[in-house]
């Protein structure tokens, strides 16, 4: 599998831009799925052209939830590439249903959901903001991505662990962490630590406090991850 971000509050590539917002592309044995859309479509026109992506047709959109940073690039990249399937979260608004509906099939994930093989929702996480993660089964482990983790990222780490019945090898994309003071900050970091995740890579609505405290928590199992990071798993 091939782990690339295209759209992310940071960035490791010189000639990407920046944006608060998430794009995530992942292939697997020739199969596309785009996670999230990012928040505005000429930096998501950009940084794939800049990052010398080709494709077409996405086999896979997985939306995590409906926020304007999330699916902002959503009608650019309808109009512009194949779309053949489209994941969403149970209560999506039905302005982005009928466009999906329009030019892909939409499966609604209100429970977990087999996406393709080793790729799968969480199924939604309900709350004021309807939110489902993605799943990948590695030989190292679960590598679970996340959108904005309003279920609070532990959350959907235990959950994952326990439902696909395997180790968690890591966890990519945005904490929700940009709003916490230190107290609350470090009583949700313990409970990321009792997961047991090996490797956290924390990006986008994460913060830059809530890094820098991260980055010493986790010391050897924290990475860097943006628009431009590409990892081979």
């Amino acid at each position: 599998m091939k782990i690339t971000g295209i759209v992310d509050n940071y960035k490791v590539h010189p000639l990407l831009k920046r944006d608060w917002g998430l794009s995530i592309l992942v292939e697997n044995n020739g199969s596309l799925t785009l996670f999230d859309t990012g928040n505005d479509y000429r930096i998501l026109e950009h940084n794939i052209t800049h990052l010398g992506l080709r494709f077409k047709t996405i086999d896979n959109l997985f939306l995590s939830h409906y926020h304007d940073d999330h699916t902002g690039g959503l009608e650019y990249i309808m109009e512009n590439y194949t779309v053949k399937r489209s994941f969403i979260p149970s209560r999506f608004p039905e302005r982005m249903l009928k466009l999906l509906r329009e030019k892909s099939e939409v499966i609604v994930c209100d429970s977990p959901k087999e996406i393709e093989p080793n790729i799968y929702s969480t199924g939604t996480f309900e709350g004021d903001i309807p939110e489902h993660s993605m799943v990948l089964k590695t030989p190292k482990g679960l590598v679970v991505i996340v959108g904005c983790s309003h279920p609070k990222v532990e959350n959907i780490l235990e959950f994952a662990k326990k439902e696909f019945k395997d180790k968690l090898h890591a966890v990519i994309g945005g904490f929700h962490f940009y709003k916490l003071y230190e107290e609350k900050l470090f009583v949700r970091i313990d409970r990321i630590k009792k997961t047991e995740v090996e490797y956290i890579l924390p990006s986008h609505c994460t913060g830059t406090d809530a890094l820098n405290v991260l980055n010493v928590e986790f010391k050897g199992r924290i990475m860097k991850f943006g628009a431009g990071t590409i990892l081979e798993i």
